[in-house]
């Protein structure tokens, strides 16, 4: 009789531990962190949407390409338009599950991968053109990825034209003095260095 109550007692600490364990994984704060920074979706977005079924060969797996459209919803098949824009691409997959699962799917997971995103340097840099935009891209940061400013730069007067409008002009030799005031540059921002007259 002893060994069957051991065996039970250890059966019960065992289902203790497993479900701290759980709990302790969905609750993650790292998890938080890493959907927290993600950059949130926007019109004009191109989205890659991965249905995942679990049905049979050949149907398990859809691909979807879609845009963000100007009313900030993406179309999809059976569920129509969903609201996408303002929404980091974990939120809009969570979205996306739920309005499939239970009503059309049994078991549906969503992954979402975003379309690279650019910014523009033109004017009196030395190379001039299209670059990769990532979340720590400052002005400085963007001058220096498009090699630095050519020898006519005037760097006293760098206009910033954002893409949701507005256009800013900034000293960058104020901003390497100091680099904690350095400017926040969005996707679709165009950077233009004139030329000095000096």
């Amino acid at each position: 009789m002893k060994v069957p109550g051991r065996i039970f007692q250890l059966g019960m600490l065992l289902l203790v531990l497993v479900a701290t364990g759980c709990g302790s994984l969905s609750a993650s704060p790292g998890r938080k962190r890493a959907a927290g920074a993600e950059t949130r979706l926007r019109v004009g977005d191109q989205l890659q949407i991965r249905l995942e079924t679990g049905g049979q060969a050949g149907a398990a797996s859809q691909l979807l390409d879609v845009v963000v459209d100007e009313n900030g919803q993406v179309s999809l098949p059976l569920i129509g338009a969903v609201a996408a824009a303002g929404k980091t691409s974990s939120e809009l997959a969570e979205q996306v599950q739920s309005r499939y699962v239970p009503q059309f799917y049994v078991r549906c997971l969503v992954s979402i991968l975003t379309a690279q995103r650019f910014f523009y340097v033109g004017g009196e840099v030395r190379s001039s053109g299209r670059f990769p935009w990532t979340e720590d891209i400052t002005l400085l940061k963007a001058i220096n990825t498009a090699g630095g400013f050519s020898d006519y730069a005037n760097r006293g007067r760098v206009e910033v034209s954002r893409e949701a409008g507005g256009k800013e002009v900034f000293n960058c030799e104020n901003l390497r003095r100091n680099p904690a005031q350095d400017v926040p540059i969005r996707p679709g921002d165009r950077i233009e260095v004139p030329r000095s007259f000096f």
